[in-house]
């Protein structure tokens, strides 16, 4: 049984990859381990040991230039650096093929597309989301990719964590409300849609 790396860790990996790559820093082994447990608070071995996992599944992608290995996210690669031939274990090739397939996938739009068909009241759960997209022909060569699974978990949580779906326990809901602000300032979410009408004080009524 292949051993895959739990998604809560994948994600806190791929956080901390962005956190170094926004301090213009590469995102070794060393700084990935340093900001996760920084953050969460978790030992090394754990973090080394999770990423190496998150490598074989095809969660992130690694990549070595000049002798040196960077780490980076699938889904927001940036600048490639070529692969030295050797570099990816033969057992790996396979599912880091598999995910790579899959790079270009846009999971919120299949995860909107899962739960407004399933049409639940209360919501869907992954498990039924999962259900409903094998069940969709026209994406017969997502589904049978090994990497399905996991990649359809990491980008459900990926649409928690920026607003495109909302989670109550197990259920998935679509947030309407992001999407119709998208392409809206970022501060303007902060401020309710309609404002109460201003009643001015008695000497502000003279200034006017």
């Amino acid at each position: 049984m292949v051993k895959l790396a739990n998604p809560l860790y994948t994600e806190w990996i791929l956080e901390a990859i962005q956190k170094v790559k926004k301090q213009k820093q590469r995102p070794s082994e060393e700084r990935i381990c340093h900001a996760v447990c920084a953050s969460h608070g978790l030992d090394k071995k754990t973090v080394s040991e999770q990423l190496e996992l998150s490598v074989q599944d095809g969660s992130i992608l690694k990549v070595t230039n000049k002798g040196l290995a960077s780490y980076k996210d699938p889904d927001n690669p940036g600048r490639f650096s070529c692969v030295k031939p050797g570099t990816v274990p033969k057992s790996v090739k396979g599912s880091r093929g598999a995910c790579n397939e899959l790079r270009n996938v846009d999971w919120n739009k299949l995860l909107r597309r899962a739960i407004e068909g399933l049409q639940e009241p209360n919501g869907s759960s992954l498990k039924n989301i999962e259900k409903y997209l094998r069940s969709q022909n026209d994406l017969a060569s997502i589904f049978n990719n090994p990497a399905f699974q996991q990649r359809l978990r990491l980008g459900a949580k990926r649409a928690v964590n920026n607003g495109r779906l909302l989670k109550d326990g197990p259920q998935y809901r679509v947030n309407y409300g992001s999407l119709e602000s998208k392409g809206a300032p970022k501060y303007s979410s902060t401020f309710p849609a309609s404002l109460p009408p201003v009643s001015l004080l008695p000497h502000e009524k003279d200034q006017v």
